[in-house]
């Protein structure tokens, strides 16, 4: 070989070495002279990385043309037919490097990790243990071997691939942070840290690491160091939608409802929105009662993904919120269509049925829920008012009971319970609930309240018209704590008293029906009594005269009309 020649050779090696601008000069050169297999295979890589894949393959073939028994060449080629997922010729080509040399590790590496790509886990596993065989300290093999490992869903022996890895290579950030997502997906978050800050060292793209320390930290309801992240996250690629939704998480759990939604306002401006960004903005608007704004953000999310479950949902729980029920209905409708078991679609749904007073379809809506969730004290207590309004006492009071041995704390459950007692007759274990009910919460007005309606039932009367008057101490605009004491004091026969609260109830309340028909029962009791004094007769035409100038009812009218009568025989015989 001529001297002349050799400078040429060696003069077309250090253009191999660069990545841009010489890839010319091999054009040029293979005009003028036969370029050596090896350059046509460097040529190739050089194209590869540059993404001109057609001319990499191109120049790959005829570097095996020129040089068929070098196993680098087919691997060269089984690489790039691997990132054109053409995985059947990647694998053909590795065989063949294989074949010319059988012991060549990266050869097996890159056979197996085509047999992963193809969901061969099996084979893959097994040829990355023939690479390991040939080249036990090559950490790119222990590497994908531990990636193959994880889609076979054996994560602890991918664990032992990702250590074996980095105790060859300690330097790739690679490895450290799929070993992060490994332990991130066990939900072991403090070691993930580890990972991704060893990964954040050595990687000179920060983002991901940032992003998933970001995650883990909010996780771990370390919201300070979450924001930190998520923070650095934007600030490496502000085009990212995720370290934002991350971010905005953070100030929501953080009560800073303005930081939340301005980050996701700034963040529209930048990032390359996709269907989780629009989700996440729409329950956060949805959580701050921004209805209207929240169903915009979350329709434009389903336009993107219509068939996506959570979306329907949430968008479904926007028109409950509504009371838009037909719309909700669908939308839960929908849900199901795509997934029988979703409990939340299931439950809201019968929550619709009941509403609409079917019980027998609500019950076998919320039973469903039941079984996806059979620890949901809710649960348990709807299905026990579903047997309550269809008079299954038996089992509505086992699911009551249900309720509370679940969550004993629920008042709700108390409550209905002392009603269902108190309609069976056992008066004495109605008043032990609902007392319980109210040693739980005294300053409740509804729970006084409750307490009131239950006394009323037992024909505990004057306790009632107590805890009535507990009721409307806290909340002087309770009306129906006012129409329980109208009540309890008609069945006092304190007719003076209850005539004075429906006066203030005629003020407070509009077009109340209830007050007018407790009204009349008041007049029709008085009515009744031969021993009523006169000073409760001006009470009772001063209480008519309100009631018939505010509502002009014929009923009123024409009782007092009958008292005026009594009133008259009453004074003439005095």
């Amino acid at each position: 070989m001529s001297k002349k020649f050799l400078q040429i050779k060696n003069d077309i090696k250090q253009k191999i070495k660069k990545l841009d601008s010489y890839i010319n000069n091999y054009t040029e050169s293979s005009q003028t002279m036969q370029l050596p297999s090896s350059a046509y295979m460097n040529w190739g890589i050089e194209l590869a990385q540059k993404g001109k894949t057609g001319e990499a393959m191109d120049k790959l073939q005829t570097a095996a043309l020129m040089a068929n028994q070098n196993p680098g060449v087919y691997i060269n080629i089984g690489i790039g037919l691997l990132n054109q997922k053409d995985y059947e010729g990647a694998i053909k080509n590795f065989r063949q490097a294989i074949k010319i040399d059988k012991y060549n590790s990266k050869a097996y590496a890159m056979w197996a990790a085509a047999l992963s790509e193809i969901g061969d886990l099996k084979g893959a596993i097994d040829i990355y243990k023939l690479a390991q065989k040939y080249e036990p300290r090559d950490s790119d093999i222990y590497l994908n071997w531990g990636i193959s490992l994880v889609k076979a869903n054996k994560k602890e022996e991918a664990e032992e691939k990702f250590k074996k890895a980095m105790s060859l290579n300690p330097t790739n950030p690679i490895t450290s942070f799929l070993w992060g997502l490994l332990l991130f997906e066990e939900e072991n978050y403090n070691d993930a840290i580890v990972r991704f800050n060893h990964s954040l060292i050595y990687s000179d793209k920060k983002q991901d690491s940032n992003y998933y320390l970001a995650l883990c930290y909010l996780k771990l309801n370390n919201y300070k160091l979450a924001i930190r992240y998520a923070s650095d996250a934007i600030n490496e690629d502000k085009t990212a939608p995720d370290p934002y939704i991350v971010l905005a998480e953070c100030y929501m759990q953080t009560c800073k409802e303005e930081l939340c939604l301005e980050t996701f306002e700034s963040a529209e401006q930048n990032v390359q929105t996709n269907t989780l960004f629009y989700t996440n903005w729409g329950l956060a608007l949805q959580k701050y009662n921004y209805i209207d704004k929240a169903r915009e953000k979350l329709s434009k999310a389903l336009t993107m993904d219509p068939a996506n479950e959570i979306i329907l949902l949430n968008l479904g729980i926007n028109y409950l919120i509504c009371r838009e029920y037909t719309r909700a209905q669908e939308l839960f409708t929908k849900v199901l269509d795509k997934n029988p078991n979703n409990g939340q679609a299931l439950y809201n749904l019968a929550t619709l049925f009941f509403n609409d007073k079917d019980y027998n379809k609500a019950l076998d809506l919320y039973k469903s829920a039941f079984k996806n969730s059979a620890h949901n004290y809710n649960i348990y207590f709807n299905i026990a008012n579903c047997y309550y309004k269809i008079d299954d006492i038996s089992n509505a009071q086992k699911y009551f009971k249900k309720t509370i041995e679940y969550c004993p704390k629920f008042i709700p459950a108390y409550i209905n319970y002392a009603n269902l007692l108190v309609e069976t007759g056992d008066y004495v274990s109605a008043k032990r609930k609902i007392r319980t009910a109210y040693l739980m919460d005294k300053d409740s007005s509804y729970i006084n309240f409750a307490y009131g309606v239950i006394l009323m039932k037992t024909g505990d009367f004057a306790e009632a018209n107590e805890k009535f008057e507990n009721a409307i101490h806290l909340d002087s605009e309770y009306i129906l704590a006012y129409i329980g004491k109208a009540e309890a004091l008609l069945d006092l026969k304190k007719y003076e008293e209850s005539l004075s609260v429906l006066i203030l109830l005629n003020e407070k309340a509009d077009n109340n029906e209830q007050i007018g028909e407790l009204l009349i029962k008041v007049l029709n009791e008085i009515l009744k009594n031969n021993e009523i004094s006169e000073k409760i007769y001006t009470k009772a035409f001063e209480c008519c005269n309100k009631f018939i100038q505010r509502y002009n009812n014929d009923k009123i009218m024409s009782i007092k009309y009958a008292l005026e009568e009594k009133c008259k025989i009453k004074i003439e015989a005095d």
